[in-house]
């Protein structure tokens, strides 16, 4: 009896320590799976399904546009950073004076690298913003799933003219 007892609970403890799913949210490590709630994986677009608190669906719409005004400036600049290196690689152009063909160095190249650096330098708060606002955007999910006010429980001490009282509000 002793044995069967203890083979029925050693059978049903995985059960029971397994089966518990959070409704936490947490970040993925990639964009098909970006957020993870419980069982359920979900993409970047799909953030309006995920965040149902409406001040947490407010920092991911921050952090959303954040992202794309980063990803513009680093595009533009990482394209000024490659035409300007390829440029400063191929410097060498041939001119011709009086008829006669000679190679002349252009220094042109490493301007556009600067421009290009720059754009990169300008993306680079809007990425750390977009950041810090995803991370806002999911603690505030986590703490107020409903979107309502959050029920804490509450000790507090009235006095008033002759007479004291302990409230405890929930």
């Amino acid at each position: 009896m002793k044995k069967l007892l203890f083979t029925l609970l050693l059978s049903i403890f995985p059960l029971i320590s397994f089966a518990q799913n959070s409704d936490s949210l947490k970040l993925g490590k990639s964009n098909r799976e970006f957020f993870i709630k419980g069982d359920q994986k979900f993409k970047f677009s799909e953030y309006k399904k995920v965040f149902t608190n409406p001040e947490a669906l407010n920092y991911m719409k921050k952090a959303n546009t954040n992202s794309t005004v980063s990803q513009i400036f680093g595009a533009i600049g990482g394209g000024f950073i490659g035409f300007g290196l390829a440029k400063q690689i191929l410097r060498t152009k041939t001119a011709y004076h009086n008829g006669v063909a000679y190679k002349v160095k252009d220094k042109s190249g490493w301007g556009l690298v600067g421009i290009g650096a720059g754009f990169v330098g300008i993306g680079i708060p809007f990425a750390i913003s977009s950041g810090k606002n995803l991370k806002k955007a999911i603690d505030t999910q986590n703490q107020n799933p409903e979107g309502g006010e959050a029920k804490t429980a509450s000790y507090r001490l009235d006095i008033t003219g002759n007479s004291i009282g302990l409230s405890y509000n929930f």
